[in-house]
């Protein structure tokens, strides 16, 4: 009787630690993407000397969904590569990170994710420093973004695939 007992609390516990899991992963993915914002603001006060006044580009857009987050994390991967990026290191390290567990949560709900070739990115080696300057910012932006709006990661949606609800 009480193997039966203690079987079923086990079994029951077990269901718990499944169901919580993809929240647990949630909050990891937000606790990594907030780390990297700050590594970046950290980045942009101590390697830049630009006016936080000036505005780069237009906005970045709001994340569509986990396979479209990965796909634009991947592009934005390649582009701190641009020397002279040593100070980007770190960022470079956790943004993997951030890939790798965007991707297993991606694998693990069914969602679709591209072909593993790199897509090619134009090197701006000609004005190293306001590139990786603009890249911080587009990341940075971007991040940020996802941070408000993590329940897309609920969704498998990119733009050549069909959207999925994840429950």
């Amino acid at each position: 009787m009480q193997f039966s007992l203690i079987f079923c609390f086990l079994i029951t516990a077990l269901v718990a630690v499944s169901i919580s899991r993809p929240t647990a992963t949630e909050e990891r993915i937000k606790i990594m993407a907030r780390t990297i914002i700050t590594r970046i603001k950290k980045i942009k006060d101590e390697h830049f000397q630009m006016s936080p006044e000036i505005d780069f580009g237009p906005d970045i857009d709001t994340p569509n969904g986990l396979t479209s987050v990965f796909v634009h994390l991947s592009y934005l991967q390649l582009r701190p590569e641009v020397s002279p990026a040593q100070h980007l290191q770190q960022v470079q390290v956790d943004l993997e990170t951030l890939l790798r567990t965007l991707e297993g949560l991606a694998v693990s709900r069914g969602c679709p994710l591209p072909n593993p070739e790199a897509p090619v990115y134009k090197d701006e080696t000609a004005f190293p420093v306001t590139s990786n300057y603009l890249h911080l910012l587009e990341l940075q932006k971007y991040l940020e973004k996802l941070c408000l709006n993590m329940d897309k990661l609920k969704w498998c949606k990119d733009t050549d695939v069909a959207e999925t609800f994840i429950f």
